[in-house]
């Protein structure tokens, strides 16, 4: 499979897989006197809230008046879109996670900007269960996509914050991707299952099941998804970023400011129903900013070190850019 091929996969939620070895390459597109023409890689594109801006920016002409012409080139995960932006393509959107992850295996890759600023996990259950809280889990199963994942991080910690010991008085089951969780979930295999918005609304809206409880209700402080690039990539497309942080900026805007509109796009973009767009962007408006805090990007770090997937505290200032936006 060449290279467009494999970053043409459909995007599939879950786990954050342990980085492999990368080789490194100039970045793709090109410049010029009317701006900037290239691919950009994005997590989950197509099957993940934190898409919503690219989209919105793309549709409504937004990075054309900065002279952008981008293809969103759409990854599976955090790592392999890392790993997507180091071998060429040089910069997109990644899990935050696995950009701390590269940068500590030794890759050149930097934080730039937020994107996603809550928790994007969801748990729900058939609509006719007896299941309508969190404490209604004891003894039973609820699925997750694999160990060491988002989706098991969250369902371990949000479990031990509301006082369920994960692996006593749970069993957590590990299924894969989020639409392999509902199947297992509607085939009665386990009580509750994973899930991310907008799936989590469309499932409902469909009246096949019933959010018990999101990853944000407990987990305030988070940087879901943020903007990274190379440091060369950085260093000579400084402008070519500013206007795309300009563009999607204007793409929050406009999910703040008409959410019907900002709907009716991303629903086209990704083939959802409008109302189930509508639900699903009004479920996560304040949470898209490009804007960081110490807080959010500790709370990633900390979730890091305590799977396993880093071995030492960062070096935050080599890491975060925060300054390429301004």
């Amino acid at each position: 499979m060449d290279r467009r091929g494999f970053m043409r996969l459909s995007a599939a939620a879950g786990g954050l897989a342990l980085l492999g070895a990368t080789t490194s390459c100039a970045p793709s597109g090109s410049t010029g006197k009317a701006g900037f023409s290239g691919d950009v890689a994005v997590t989950g594109l197509a099957s993940l809230i934190h898409s919503a801006p690219f989209f919105i920016a793309q549709a409504a002409g937004y990075y054309e008046e900065e002279g952008l012409s981008l293809e969103h080139i759409q990854f599976p995960g955090g790592l392999d879109t890392v790993r997507g932006i180091d071998s060429g393509i040089g910069f997109g959107t990644s899990s935050t996670i696995p950009v701390f992850i590269a940068a500590e295996k030794g890759m050149d890759v930097k934080i730039f900007g937020n994107v996603y600023t809550s928790p994007s996990v969801d748990f729900i259950a058939p609509a006719g269960s007896s299941i309508t809280s969190i404490e209604d889990v004891r003894g039973k199963k609820v699925a997750v996509s694999t160990p060491g994942s988002n989706s098991t991080y969250f369902a371990e910690r949000t479990l031990r914050e509301a006082g369920i010991i994960p692996g006593k008085d749970v069993e957590l089951v590990s299924v894969g991707s989020a639409s392999d969780s509902w199947t297992v979930l509607s085939q009665g295999v386990v009580d509750v299952a994973w899930t991310a918005s907008p799936l989590s609304e469309k499932i409902a809206n469909e009246s096949e099941s019933k959010i018990i409880w999101r990853s944000r209700d407990y987990v305030t402080d988070w940087s879901d998804t943020c903007l990274c690039a190379t440091g060369a990539f950085i260093d000579e497309n400084a402008e070519v970023l500013k206007g795309w942080g300009r563009a999607l900026k204007k793409g929050i805007d406009l999910i703040a400011t008409d959410l019907e509109k900002a709907a009716a796009i991303y629903a086209k973009a990704i083939d959802y129903e409008a109302e189930v767009a509508f639900e699903a962007l009004k479920n996560s408006q304040s949470f898209y900013s490009l804007d960081f805090t110490d807080a959010q990007l500790q709370s990633v770090v900390a979730a890091g070190l305590d799977q396993g997937q880093l071995t030492r505290e960062p070096d935050m200032d080599a890491i975060v850019l925060k300054n390429v936006l301004s």
